[in-house]
C-alpha cells in the first residue's frame, strides 16, 4: 500500500535576490525557510514502515547544512562575483536560471530524491507565510 510519511519544521537561514518581483527584491536580502518534508512509498513488510522517519530527519539536516547561511545564487552568476566586507562570503550556487524560492525547492526536492531514492514533496516557506509546494519526480518529464 501507498503512503506519504513526512517530517515538519525544518528550518535554515540563507540571502538571495530576485529579479522577477521588484526593484526591492533584486537587493541582496534574507529569509529564514523552512521546510517541510514528505516521502512516498510502500509500506515494508519487515520493518512496517515506509521509511525511517530518522533517516528523513539526518539526510534532510545534511542536505539543508549546504544551503543554511549561505548567499545562494544561479550558477551563471557566480563567474565575477565578488563579497567582500568584515564577514565570510559563503555562497551557494544552484544550477537553475534564477535564485527563487521556487527553484530553491526544486533543488532540495530533487537532492532528497536522489538521496532517499523515493518519491519526495517538499514544502518550503519563504517566511511564515508564502511558500511552494514541489513533488520530485513529478512523473511527467521524469524530474
Amino acid at each position: 500500500m501507498r503512503m506519504k510519511v513526512g517530517v515538519e519544521g525544518f528550518t535554515f537561514d540563507s540571502a538571495h535576490y530576485t529579479k522577477g518581483s521588484s526593484e526591492k527584491c533584486m537587493n541582496l536580502h534574507g529569509h529564514t525557510f523552512r521546510l517541510d518534508v514528505e516521502v512516498e512509498g510502500n509500506v515494508d513488510p519487515q520493518t512496517g514502515m515506509v521509511i525511517d522517519f530518522g533517516l528523513v530527519k539526518s539526510v534532510t539536516m545534511e542536505v539543508l547544512e549546504d544551503y543554511d547561511h549561505k548567499v545562494i545564487i544561479p550558477k551563471r552568476e557566480s563567474e565575477g562575483l565578488v563579497l567582500s566586507g568584515p564577514f565570510l562570503g559563503r555562497v551557494k550556487t544552484i544550477d537553475y536560471p534564477e535564485a527563487t524560492t521556487e527553484y530553491l525547492a526544486l533543488d532540495i526536492a530533487r537532492k532528497l530524491h536522489e538521496r532517499l531514492d523515493a518519491k519526495v514533496r517538499v514544502k518550503l516557506y519563504e517566511g511564515n507565510r508564502s511558500y511552494v509546494i514541489v513533488e520530485y519526480p513529478d512523473g511527467k518529464d521524469g524530474s
